[in-house]
């Protein structure tokens, strides 16, 4: 729920500015009801399953893949770091439109007995979008295929760095964990949370550059509209102050540094679970040709 939440509010904060945690959950609940929390949720789940799914296959796959193709490159966090950025990258594009119908649908708020008048001149219990499909359809019938991809620059932008960074961060942090505790609990959650905290933090104005793109057609406020993702990172620092270009982040840990810590524990725990060998355990040898047609070192491509 709190990652419902976090979402929700980071779309709203400006209503709800000065509540506090516990005001906006209690105004959020005096408003909507129970199920104001989890608004945009089926989005939510629709996209982070083939995003997670692709995001961690694709991480291992890259990563086997720059081993095989430059055999002299070092296993260590630095391969994690460019492994983890092709990787984000990657599933951002294949499950972009998704993020768009979270986001928009987080945003279309319904109050008791009024819909915002900024969103659109409506009956009382007229919705903007009446689910993932109806949001798809209306995006695809208004802007075309490029409608369901506004506000991807910024994401690549932020994805890139934030997803290496990420598992960067995981990897570097279980090298200082001994080798008897790297498969327990608390050690790779402790790795993860620490990962998340730190590339949140690093990229957070992209992803407000992002969201405020996304939700433009919403907003009365033309700030970002037409700026590029450097020009609206420059323009809402010069307008509203650099402060605004991590307005949010504290609420946004609550959702990011459980998240990931969560990602990344059950990630490494499945694979135990499915006996899925280490990288120290399950090193596949592939012979090198020296120049007179010999084998050379093996090279170790796990």
């Amino acid at each position: 729920m709190v990652k419902i939440f976090c979402w929700w509010f980071q779309t709203r904060r400006a209503e709800f500015r000065g509540s506090g945690l516990v005001g906006s959950f209690r105004t959020i609940y005096q408003t909507e009801g129970p199920l104001g929390f989890y608004r945009g949720n089926g989005a939510s789940v629709a996209r982070i399953v083939p995003y997670a799914a692709l995001h961690y296959m694709a991480y291992e796959e890259y990563r086997r893949w720059i081993i095989l193709g430059f055999p002299n490159v070092e296993q260590g966090p630095v391969l994690d770091l460019v492994a983890g950025s092709i990787a984000g990258g990657t599933a951002v594009v294949s499950t972009y439109p998704l993020d768009l119908v979270r986001t928009k649908l987080a945003y279309q708020l319904q109050v008791k007995g009024a819909v915002n008048v900024s969103l659109r001149e409506s009956k009382p219990s007229e919705q903007v979008y009446k689910g993932i499909l109806d949001c798809v359809k209306t995006i695809y019938r208004q802007n075309g295929l490029k409608g369901l991809y506004r506000g991807m620059a910024p994401s690549l932008y932020g994805i890139f760095p934030y997803s290496g960074l990420k598992f960067y961060f995981y990897e570097k942090m279980k090298t200082h964990v001994p080798e008897e505790h790297r498969k327990d609990i608390i050690p790779k959650l402790a790795c993860g949370s620490v990962a998340g905290l730190l590339g949140q933090t690093i990229t957070y104005p992209l992803d407000v550059v992002r969201r405020q793109m996304q939700v433009q057609a919403f907003s009365s406020s033309n700030l970002v509209k037409g700026k590029g993702t450097f020009g609206s990172l420059v323009m809402i620092a010069k307008h509203q102050g650099w402060k605004q270009l991590f307005s949010g982040l504290s609420i946004n840990y609550l959702k990011v540094v459980p998240s990931v810590a969560i990602g990344f524990t059950v990630y490494d725990s499945m694979k135990d679970w499915l006996n899925v060998p280490s990288r120290e355990q399950a090193a596949v040898v592939v012979p090198v040709l020296s120049e007179d047609g010999s084998n050379a070192a093996p090279v170790h491509s796990s």
